[in-house]
């Protein structure tokens, strides 16, 4: 993915809409083999699968990826009839196929099924509106909010009002930042090097930083346990690395973390939440290093989620990619391994272009709205919004 949208390995195509559906693809010879493979994976997935819902709508996608268009309208049935809230009208996937009677009545049944909510209301704006920032951070002693820009390799330090300055530049593709009481903490991903960067708050120079090379890296996000340990998602390695405190380098936990996202630590640092693809989340036992997915009901949705926060006994997580774009609020087990009901805080918000993490500062959400990351011009200023929790 960019930062601010989960990958799968399934290749996108789009092309113009059809009035009617049109005919199926002929697969060739050499494809047919690879398709059936994939179809079989997909269906021993969906034996026990942890977030079916996310198999199903793969299933659809890969369907549509051959151009199987019957049986590719007959999963995305399936989804819809899960009413978790994915909408195929976000994918580009099914663009040969969006302008037919069959689809749209689909994408018509999913919008009446998830309603607008509304409970944000806009702290302030950000007038750079090309910054592109995948992540932003809050530092309570100076009262100033951080965002860490992808395409311009800085990160720039705000009021709570809206008046900016560079904090850092020179950096590459940022994604996540986090505020600690030892400073700021930035992931960056330049070339073949993906760094975990601890700045000075104050003097806004490099305390030291900590990377992995080679390639086949994209450290995206990151999160604290009580005890000072850095943990860090890497979504193209598949990996989550944890900076000991008082560790020269990062290591990497044992386990794979398919498209590792959104991330956060329970209050007393014994689990770890990694949002993955396609079961949700991934929950890790710091104290035995073992990792399951997270347990939910089929009838909540865990997928494509960016930002993640555990909160009082509820994790807090903004969903996009093929999801309607949400702000939600899970409520947890009393194990805290488990999903056990779904509230959903914000969605069909007006001014949603592109939601991807945000910052809990006491008992408000400050998410952003609109970062316009599939903009090329015409930018409008980064509305921030407010979610009183």
């Amino acid at each position: 993915m960019n930062a601010c949208r989960v990958t799968i390995a399934i290749a996108l195509t789009a092309c113009s809409a059809a009035a009617q559906l049109p005919a199926s693809g002929a697969l060739s010879a050499s494809d047919e083999p690879f398709f059936r493979a994939e179809i079989a994976r997909i269906e021993k997935l969906l034996l026990d699968a942890p977030d079916p819902g996310s198999v199903i709508y793969l299933m659809a996608r890969t369907l549509a990826y051959a151009r199987q268009w019957p049986e590719t309208i007959d999963w995305l049935r399936k989804t819809a009839a899960l009413n978790v809230g994915l909408d195929p009208s976000r994918d580009s996937i099914f663009g040969d196929i969006k302008g037919t009677a069959e689809f749209q009545s689909i994408v018509s049944d999913g919008v009446a099924r998830t309603p607008t909510v509304s409970h944000s209301k806009r702290a302030f704006q950000v007038k750079e509106g090309d910054l592109t920032p995948e992540s932003m951070a809050f530092d309570p002693g100076g009262k100033h909010f951080f965002f860490g820009s992808m395409k311009k390799g800085k990160v720039l330090q705000c009021s709570g009002s809206g008046a900016c300055t560079d904090f850092a530049d020179g950096l590459g593709e940022v994604l996540g930042i986090k505020v600690a009481r030892d400073g700021l903490w930035v992931l960056s991903n330049a070339g073949e090097e993906s760094s975990l960067i601890h700045f000075d708050l104050i003097s806004r120079r490099v305390i030291r930083r900590y990377s992995v090379t080679g390639g086949g890296h994209e450290f995206n996000d990151l999160a604290f346990g009580p005890a000072g340990d850095v943990y860090v998602s890497d979504t193209r390695g598949n990996a989550v690395w944890r900076l000991s405190k008082g560790a020269g380098e990062l290591t990497r936990l044992a386990g794979r973390f398919d498209f590792a996202n959104g991330i956060t630590v329970s209050p007393d640092g014994s689990l770890l939440y990694v949002s993955v693809f396609p079961d949700g989340i991934t929950v890790v036992d710091l104290k035995i290093n073992s990792a399951v997915a997270m347990r939910h009901p089929g009838s909540i949705c865990l997928a494509t989620i960016d930002g993640l926060y555990f909160y009082g006994k509820t994790l807090l997580a903004i969903q996009n990619g093929y999801m309607t774009p949400r702000v939600a609020r899970f409520a947890l087990t009393a194990d805290l391994r488990g999903v056990q009901g779904v509230e959903v805080l914000e969605r069909r918000n007006p001014e949603f272009e592109g939601i991807t993490t945000g910052v809990i500062a006491g008992r408000n959400f400050f998410y952003m709205a609109n970062i316009q990351d599939d903009r090329k011009s015409d930018f409008r200023p980064i509305s921030i919004l407010r979610l009183p929790l």
